[in-house]
């Protein structure tokens, strides 16, 4: 891999020197960016929250009733919330990075060590959560917890869990929040193309969300990444089995927020550029069809990424593959051809 990382990397430094395609165009970034922020942004936080508020109902009904019945309902609660958060994925900036919570709804892999201790120890102080770390809280503990067999005493453990929804639910709100209050207003009128303008970020935020996915989600489970082997538990949702499913709900949050949904988005604005491939397919097209690539590798797999790991499946290597041609497209032909700058940066030593 490390040879095609070198090859990318010249032909970054190439496109980057040679464009000059800051070609003229009457199309207004304003009404993109507002679509952008008012009609996705803000309502995949509410869809997360209304998630995670449902999720903290169930644990609270489930306190005195852990059956088997209960505990399925909790699974499907929890697995609504994942993927429901997962589709925030694009607009985790602005409102996030202030309040420095980027970790605190879905880290993994969990300490399960940690995480058991902490139940076992814990004597229903609420403010407990402020000494747990990122490793032993949110989305990632929740489902070690719920998927997973132990001897805890019921209550503790219910009560646990609730005390880290709680958590998801206030960062959620904090969240949204920002965005409602002031947050949406001033990215719809950031409408520049400098470091800390609106589409930089959220060009950035999609080269993260891609890279995520082709370091943290398939490479470094898979084996992929440089001095790491080969383990299903370092997969995101290994224990509830949907780490597919938490990918494609990224896509499709990251291809929706290109095409601004049913309205104007960077798509769009690309369009009006006339930017063409060396195929002479136009980049939003081009962007398309690898985010539909990918996407289409994982859609129909009734077999879970984990066990797709384990058989040493050619599909695992065909996901990598894809993930990387979309991270080389955004890297190098759409923040060159619309003279962003790059401020993320892939480490997981591919």
């Amino acid at each position: 891999m490390k040879n095609i990382i070198v090859i990318y990397f010249g032909l970054t430094v190439l496109l980057f020197g040679c464009s000059d395609t800051k070609e003229k165009t009457d199309f207004d970034k304003g009404p993109m960016l507002k679509n952008i922020a008012f009609n996705l942004a803000i309502p995949a936080y509410e869809k997360s929250l209304a998630s995670f508020e449902n999720l903290q109902h169930e644990l609270v009904a489930s306190r005195n009733k852990t059956d088997t019945a209960r505990i399925n309902i909790l699974r499907n609660s929890w697995k609504t919330a994942a993927i429901n958060w997962a589709k925030t994925a694009p607009y985790r900036f602005g409102p996030v990075d202030e309040l420095l919570i980027k970790n605190s709804f879905y880290y993994f892999p969990v300490d399960t060590t940690k995480l058991s201790k902490q139940v076992s120890n814990f004597d229903g102080n609420r403010d407990h959560i402020q000494s747990l770390g990122s490793n032993s809280q949110g989305l990632g503990a929740l489902e070690f917890l719920l998927f997973t067999e132990d001897s805890v005493d019921q209550k503790t453990k219910i009560a646990f869990m609730e005390m880290l929804c709680n958590r998801l639910v206030e960062l959620n709100q904090q969240v949204l929040k920002k965005w409602r209050d002031q947050y949406a207003k001033e990215f719809a009128q950031n409408t520049g193309s400098e470091l800390m303008s609106s589409i930089t970020k959220l060009a950035n935020q999609w080269i993260e969300v891609v890279d995520y996915i082709k370091g943290d989600e398939i490479g470094r489970p898979a084996g992929k990444t440089v001095g790491i082997e080969r383990n299903i538990f370092n997969l995101q949702a290994p224990y509830s089995k949907i780490s597919s499913e938490l990918i494609e709900s990224k896509l499709e949050a990251l291809q929706e927020s290109f095409n601004g949904g049913t309205k104007e988005g960077v798509d769009d604005y690309l369009n009006s550029l006339s930017i063409k491939m060396s195929d002479n397919i136009q980049l939003d097209v081009k962007i398309n069809q690898q985010i539909n690539s990918l996407k289409a590798n994982l859609e129909g797999e009734k077999k879970p990424l984990s066990e797709l790991i384990l058989e040493e499946s050619k599909k695992v290597d065909l996901l990598y593959l894809e993930s990387l041609n979309l991270s080389i497209i955004l890297k190098t032909d759409l923040m060159s051809q619309l003279g962003l700058v790059t401020t993320f940066s892939d480490s997981d030593g591919d």
